[in-house]
């Protein structure tokens, strides 16, 4: 009975994925600027819990700049030739978070899920309606 609870609980458990990196260019003289979409279930981006997992999340290389996330989405900065590991490192902390939601966070409850999606939704029509009213403005000319 308990691996049939584990197993249940684990499908039910929000999986992160990175999506396809974007190069955004080129930051502090030398370092790229990579960003992530996180494909989240289907979700705008992921719940508090796997955020704060994330954030907190184990050792990152002490040479390497620590991601960001930002509007679901994830952002870093490397030297061209600590690109590969800085990637790498990146999953392994994705993966990690994954597992660690899915075995230690209890599956939330279907008043504490609807609560998470109405608060998620809420952030997203802000955001929408704040792109409207920036994209409303008409330009104005700047001279020196």
């Amino acid at each position: 009975m308990g691996g049939y609870a584990l197993a249940r609980r684990s499908r039910a458990a929000m999986v992160i994925r990175l999506g396809r990196p974007i190069v955004c260019g080129i930051v502090h003289g030398d370092l790229l600027e990579v960003e992530v979409p996180l494909e989240a279930d289907g979700r705008v981006w992921p719940d508090e819990e796997w955020l704060s997992l994330f954030r907190e999340g184990g050792e990152f290389p002490g040479d390497l700049e620590e991601p960001r996330l930002e509007h679901g989405r994830l952002r870093f900065e490397a030297r061209d030739e600590d690109l590969r590991r800085a990637w790498s490192a990146i999953s392994e902390r994705v993966a990690v978070t994954n597992q660690t939601y899915a075995t230690m966070l209890v599956p939330r409850d279907g008043s504490a899920q609807r609560s998470e999606d109405a608060r998620r939704d809420d952030v997203v029509e802000r955001i929408r309606d704040a792109q409207r009213v920036l994209d409303a403005q008409e330009p104005r000319e700047h001279f020196s």
